[in-house]
């Protein structure tokens, strides 16, 4: 894996660890509480989402293209069933990646992009998410886990 990949999936790592550990630490109660939002209504709505564009932004690796994706999340009905999708999706990246020599373009729609700008994007995608969460976790009084807290530096 190139050198830029190892430093883009190190990110990764640190975005998806914290979605993991809210997926993991909050309470069933709390992940289903509706939120002001038009779609993913609830954080674990919005948990799936990210993980079901983490397949679809895998599969444009293999397929060069992001068109045609499958871009409706299913219905995952449990914390477990989704941390082991959500494990074996960055196992396939990292597998992904590793094959990666950094030329690889991914055909977005109407223009191409470098392998590490599909990367990004991907994180990018989930910080987003992370970002709301944690707006909606203050605004809800949703407690963040004490975890999180730290690995973000946040306060309050």
């Amino acid at each position: 894996m190139i050198i830029s990949l190892k430093g883009q999936l190190a990110d990764w790592k640190y975005a998806r660890g914290n979605t993991v550990r809210f997926l993991e630490q909050l309470s069933d109660e709390d992940l289903k509480r509706l939120l002001p939002r038009k779609t993913f209504v609830t954080i674990y709505d919005q948990i799936v989402e990210m993980a079901w564009v983490q397949r679809c932004f895998l599969k444009a690796i293999e397929t060069k293209t992001l068109n045609d994706m499958d871009w409706a999340a299913p219905d995952i009905a449990t914390k477990a069933e989704l941390l082991k999708q959500m494990a074996q999706f960055d196992e396939q990246m990292e597998q992904a990646l590793e094959k990666c020599d950094g030329t690889e373009e991914i055909y977005w729609f109407d223009h191409n992009k470098n392998i590490n700008e599909h990367v990004s994007c991907m994180q990018s995608h989930e910080m987003m998410h992370l970002g709301q969460i944690i707006a909606f976790c203050h605004g809800l009084g949703i407690n963040i886990p004490e975890d999180v807290r730290k690995s973000m530096h946040l306060t309050g």
